[in-house]
């Protein structure tokens, strides 16, 4: 974990209920050696909060993606967003295979999320100024 140096670590405690214990110990074993990340949960009404403002605006998923969830967190803290990896197709634009998630490819259950609609009002939020979506390969970074 030092490589991540002093970091926050955003766990789904209150998010859902599989999702409480894996969170606490993760907070407490962190705790327990000192280390220089903080865990953070995300206050429950928060969660519902973000849930009504995307359900008002047309995304009807039975729950809404983490990545959705932090976007709206970012919009609400940071002057500027960026956003990449919220491509809901199966291939790339240059046509090479797309995982689901940038650690494995285990899709959700169907209608869980509904990752076309989640793009869709994110590329409306680009389109407005609103956030930036990289769509294509990240340039490489210098330095």
């Amino acid at each position: 974990m030092k490589v991540y140096g002093k970091s926050y670590i955003y766990m789904p405690a209150f998010s859902m209920k599989p999702g409480t214990e894996p969170s606490l110990r993760a907070y407490y074993a962190l705790n327990d050696v000192d280390s220089d990340q903080m865990v953070l949960f995300a206050n429950p009404d928060f969660l519902k909060n973000v849930d009504k403002f995307w359900k008002r605006r047309g995304i009807r998923a039975k729950r809404l993606s983490t990545g959705l969830f932090m976007v709206s967190l970012a919009l609400g803290l940071c002057e500027e967003v960026t956003i990449y990896g919220f491509w809901p197709f199966n291939s790339s634009l240059g046509e090479s295979t797309v995982k689901h998630h940038y650690y494995d490819n285990v899709l959700p259950f169907s209608g869980f999320h509904t990752m076309s609609e989640e793009f869709r009002r994110l590329w409306q939020l680009h389109k407005e100024g609103v956030l930036h979506m990289r769509i294509g390969s990240c340039p490489a970074q210098v330095g």
